[in-house]
Formats: C-alpha cells, sequence, structure tokens
C-alpha cells in the first residue's frame, strides 16, 4: 500500500493542480496515509469534513462555508479518475496491481455524526468506459451562488448598491436608472457634437478629420459598452458579466444577477456563480457563450475552458455538458 501511495504522491507532486480543492484535500489524505505507513501503521487515517476544511482553507473561509457542501465523495472520486491514466502508467511501471481510491463510512451525518473520509487502495480494474461515459450529455453540474456582499462592486457604485444588491423599485434604483439615462445621454450629446464640430470645418476632408472621428466614435463605444449597454441586457438576460469598470479593482470577475424575492419585488445584485467540474474537479465559472455556442453565458472550466464546457440554468442552479463530443 506505501507503494501505491508514494505513485500518488508522484504525480500529485509532479502534475501539481494548486488551487483546486479536490487537490487539496487529496494532499491532507495523502500525507497523512504516507507518514502512517512509514512509521508501520496500516490503519486508515480518517479526516471529518469539518477538519479537513480547516486544514485546506483560512480560518476566515472555514468559518462561513457549510463543510458538507464544500466537500463531497464524487468530486474526489472525479479527481482521481481525470488522473487514472497517468497514474496507472506509473503503477505499472512499478510492477503494482492496486490503484488509490476514496473510502468513506457513508455516513450522512447527524447529531455527533460526520462522514470520515480516508485513502485506500482497490485492484486495477482495466476499464475505460467509464470515463467515455460521463464525457457526454449526460454529465452534470451544480453551481453555487455567492453570499449577499461577497462581491464588491466599483466605489462610485456603492452609494447605490448597499450590501452588493440594489431594491430596483427604491430610490436607489430610480437613482441608478436616472444615473444611467443621464449618462446616455451626456454620450450620445459629446459623440454628436464633436462630429458636428469636424463636419462644420470649411475645408476638404483631410485624414487628420477622419482619424478624429473614427477615434471619437470608438470611445462612445467602448463607454457605451462598459458603462451602459449592460443595465439593459439585464433586463433580457436576467444575469450578465459584470464589465471591470463596474467592479472593484480587487474582486475577479463576477455576474449582475436580476432577481424577485419572496414578494415579487425585483432587485439587483453582484454575485458569483461558480462550481466543481464533474470531469476534473476544476473550479467552473461563468463566461462568454461565443465564439463555440450561441447561449451568452456558458460554464468554462479553468482547468480546460474549450473542453469541459456546460450549460447555466439560473432558475435551478444547474447544468450539463455542451462541450466537444467525445472524439471530435
Amino acid at each position: 500500500m506505501l507503494d501505491v501511495m508514494r505513485c500518488l504522491d508522484e504525480e500529485l507532486t509532479q502534475v501539481p493542480a494548486h488551487g483546486l480543492k479536490a487537490y487539496m484535500v487529496l494532499r491532507v489524505l495523502l500525507d497523512a496515509s504516507i507518514k502512517a505507513l512509514e512509521q508501520g501503521n496500516a490503519e486508515p487515517q480518517t479526516f471529518d469534513r469539518p477538519t479537513i476544511l480547516r486544514l485546506c482553507e483560512s480560518k476566515e473561509n472555514a468559518a462561513r462555508v457549510n463543510p458538507s457542501r464544500w466537500l463531497t465523495q464524487s468530486m474526489l472520486e472525479t479527481f482521481l479518475d481525470a488522473r487514472k491514466g497517468a497514474i496507472l502508467a506509473r503503477l505499472e511501471r512499478a510492477g503494482l496491481q492496486e490503484i488509490p481510491a476514496i473510502g468513506t463510512n457513508d455516513s450522512d451525518g447527524g447529531s455527533g455524526i460526520q462522514r470520515l473520509f480516508w485513502l485506500k487502495t482497490r485492484p486495477v480494474e482495466r476499464d475505460t468506459s467509464k470515463q467515455e461515459g460521463v464525457i457526454g450529455s449526460s454529465a452534470q453540474i451544480v453551481y453555487t451562488r455567492s453570499d449577499v456582499g461577497a462581491v464588491k462592486p466599483a466605489w462610485w457604485l456603492r452609494l447605490l448598491f448597499k450590501n452588493g444588491e440594489l431594491k430596483n423599485r427604491s430610490w436607489r434604483g430610480l437613482s441608478l436608472l436616472l444615473v444611467v439615462l443621464i449618462g446616455m445621454v451626456m454620450l450620445a450629446t459629446w459623440l454628436v457634437g464633436g462630429l458636428w464640430s469636424v463636419a462644420l470645418v470649411d475645408q476638404a476632408l483631410t485624414f487628420r478629420q477622419l482619424a478624429t472621428a473614427f477615434f471619437m466614435c470608438g470611445c462612445a463605444w467602448v463607454v457605451w459598452r462598459s458603462a451602459y449597454l449592460p443595465w439593459w441586457q439585464l433586463v433580457d438576460d436576467r444575469v450578465i458579466k459584470v464589465p471591470s469598470l463596474l467592479l472593484s479593482i480587487l474582486e475577479d470577475s463576477a455576474e449582475l444577477e436580476m432577481y424577485r424575492d419572496s414578494e415579487k419585488s425585483p432587485w439587483t445584485r453582484f454575485v458569483r456563480f461558480t462550481g466543481d467540474c464533474p470531469l476534473c474537479s476544476g473550479r467552473v465559472s461563468l463566461m462568454p457563450g461565443k465564439p463555440e455556442h450561441k447561449l451568452p453565458l456558458v460554464g468554462r472550466c479553468s482547468e480546460s475552458p474549450h473542453a469541459h464546457v456546460f450549460s447555466f440554468d439560473r432558475a435551478r442552479l444547474s447544468g450539463i455538458y455542451i462541450g466537444p463530443r467525445p472524439g471530435s
């Protein structure tokens, strides 16, 4: 068993996946198993979810995360399946007939009962049909929505978006609508006035005039697309990517979501939808569907953004695999 664990350690060390949740958890389980086996202790080194969470995440993150949702057995098994070919090659070179696997006590938790995880070994099964079956339309993903206030808007929007969200039918919502309308009018006035001043020059059309006109149109398009167009798209699409101009400089990519509360009142909030890739356990984030897909937003895996692609259903927080078909 020690030799099998060393082969897994060699694979994770030489081909790391820093930042992936499954990778961090496996490192915790693997390091504990190797240490115990080297000391002659063959007993499983078990860890419950809260303990693993504290070892993998900072104290602040661990305090606000549900351990049961943070770690699932399928996530670890998916990661090992994604590395199965490379692990098998290392085991063959070492003349071993067992492969690492995830062990659990299959407990759903409860009063004082926690699901435990450990590393074990099982006989090698030469079956590639499982992986091929996963990469198909049946591969599903579950998305999670970030907590309220987790995504920070740009400083100039924080007066309107209290804790990252805004009630549309309130003075803040009306103020935002007024700001957008005034900004659009000012942008159109600037563009028309600039083009008019260029056209009034009493001389033959010059390259400088053309360059000035194209420059003004380009600037107006960038401002329109970054600052004003997203608000109109949000009404139709309900979820859109947030342009960097509207996000805090310290934030990664995020989304704007329009939704209704229990009283059917419309709200708008800054949010981030993410999931764990069912093919490799990478982090899936929402990205534009183009050029491969007609959907405005799709889930793309950070490890393979053009191969591991999933649809996004905001109502059910789920999606299915829509990436390239096997063999294509």
